[in-house]
Parts: C-alpha cells; structure tokens; sequence
C-alpha cells in the first residue's frame, strides 16, 4: 500500500509503523489538526518518502517494526548524504516501557499513544502553538 501525503499540503511528518491501521488513525489526527503528515509501514519505504518530500521535519516511528528496529532509520538518514544534510527530529514509539530507557536522545512515547502527548510533542517540534 502506498500512503499518500494526508492534509493536501507538502508532510512536515512521517509517521513509519507496521501496523496499517495505526499509521490510518495516526494520519487522520494530523489532518484534523492542520499537521500534513506521509504514512510508511517499513523502513525501505520511509526513506523513499523521504527522498521525495523534502518538508519533512519529524519523524515519528515505532521501535518494532516487523524485521526492523525502527531506531536503525537514524543510521540510515545520517549515512544518505542528502538526508544526513537535512535537520530530521525523531520520536519513537514502543510497546515496551523498558525499552524506552535506552533511547536517551529522542522523545520516547509508550504505547498506546497518548493523541494530546503525540500532539503536543509534534507541534512542539514543528513550532506551532499547542491546539491540542
């Protein structure tokens, strides 16, 4: 499935999760809060969505992905020269609250996903005032 850019404008987000219904729900909150936003279910295919949106700021990935761990898009944008060159922030979400502690540079969110605590991080991260 490949997961058009949501909210009619260039994605400031990429949110990568394996479960389709996720990255759905996570999408349709973005639009409805004016944050446009791309869907990838798998590391291959975020760093193409990448490549081809150069708006993005955030990314907001789960840590497990079906045979990935989504911390390894780090070491893929900072070993691609084009997008090494771009300032990428990150988020990660996990189902596992230990995990978490091994993830000290980047927002770490447990899941299930608080929306507000998503929200509020996003905007933050994009600049925005909080209407969440």
């Amino acid at each position: 499935m490949n997961l058009a850019t949501q909210g009619g404008n260039a994605a400031e987000v990429l949110v990568i999760d394996d479960v389709e219904e996720i990255v759905e729900e996570l999408l349709g909150l973005l639009v409805l809060l004016d944050i446009p936003a791309a869907g990838a279910h798998s590391l291959d295919q975020a760093m193409g969505i990448l490549h081809g949106q150069p708006t993005i700021r955030v990314i907001a990935c789960d840590v497990r992905l079906k045979r990935e761990s989504g911390l390894e898009i780090i070491d893929l944008v900072g070993g691609d020269s084009r997008l090494a060159a771009r300032d990428l922030r990150y988020i990660f979400m996990t189902g596992d609250p230990m995990r978490s502690d091994a993830i000290r540079a980047h927002p770490v969110l447990t899941k299930p996903v608080q929306p507000r605590e998503l929200i509020r991080l996003l905007q933050s991260m994009l600049g925005r005032s909080d209407k969440a």
